[in-house]
């Protein structure tokens, strides 16, 4: 409450700007009560007792205390990484309830398309991460979501975690993984081939919508002035995620073994080819991007 507060005497000097509070929203007190649940019943070492013990129960109670109290203040609002049917759910009916309220509503990756009954049958933790993976209605639920333009953007929130980090006890282990490299193959493959997601809406999805949501001029589109930041993608291109394919410094991923159809073939950062045929290429070449102040 006292950020939002003071978010809004920022705003109200900048009012050009769209400053918003972007929240990760799992209900801690609520999480002990299943966490202590899922202990005195077995403890199994699994993603679906580490899902058990963070119910979309705990999106949804933080879900309503965020909005509830963004309504009061009037702050913008960004909910990352929405993971389940219920928070989705959650986030629109507020969105509904509180229409002067700028709501815009993040997915993931692996969100999106992982299951923790599929990862558990394969074993290991790799796959933990917050908030944890859930069912296969969710993926779908997700997907519709993302279809209908409910979900405002996609992330990888990538968090790259080497898999000693991991350990055989679920409680321990470290969350989160990478998954940059995935974000146009996921979308392509699962979105725009096999569940008829328009292109543009990839787009909006990927990069247009969270740069403007944050304020990134030049990013997000195609227009003189801009970044030139380009990415040229195979649609036909079809191959299985490994590990090495996705050229991070992670030794391990929940992907692994997906066959996906649609792959960047080049990247142009800032007018200069930074990855071509599948490798990188040239030095790299970042720099600190200012919001639109």
């Amino acid at each position: 409450f006292l950020i939002m507060e003071k978010l809004n005497e920022t705003q109200a000097e900048f009012p050009h700007l769209r400053l918003s509070l972007s929240l990760h929203c799992e209900q801690s007190e609520l999480m002990r009560v299943f966490i202590d649940r899922v202990k005195a019943n077995g403890d199994p070492q699994t993603l679906k007792a580490y899902h058990d013990g963070r119910p979309p129960l705990t999106e949804r109670v933080a879900i309503g205390e965020a909005t509830t109290i963004a309504s009061h203040t009037g702050t913008n609002i960004n909910l990352l990484h929405l993971s389940s049917a219920d928070a989705v759910a959650a986030a629109v009916q507020a969105r509904e309830a509180y229409p002067w309220v700028d709501m815009r509503f993040e997915t993931t990756l692996h969100h999106l398309c992982l299951d923790h009954d599929t990862l558990d049958a394969k074993g290991g933790l790799g796959g933990k991460v917050n908030p944890p993976i859930r069912t296969k209605a969710d993926n779908e639920e997700l997907w519709k979501r993302l279809a209908d333009g409910d979900i405002s953007w996609v992330a990888s929130d990538h968090a790259c975690c080497m898999e000693e980090l991991k350990g055989d006890k679920i409680w321990p282990a470290t969350p989160g993984f990478g998954g940059t490299a995935l974000l146009y193959p996921v979308l392509l493959s699962e979105g725009y081939h096999k569940r008829g997601i328009p292109l543009q809406r990839i787009v909006e999805a990927v990069s247009t919508n969270p740069a403007r949501a944050y304020n990134m001029a030049g990013k997000g589109t195609l227009q003189v002035g801009a970044d030139a930041d380009l990415t040229v993608v195979d649609l036909d291109k079809t191959q299985t995620v490994t590990t090495e394919l996705c050229q991070s410094g992670q030794d391990h991923c929940p992907f692994e073994g997906h066959e996906l159809t649609g792959w960047p073939v080049h990247t142009v950062v800032g007018g200069q080819v930074r990855f071509k045929d599948g490798e990188v290429v040239g030095e790299p070449t970042g720099r600190f991007v200012p919001r639109n102040a």
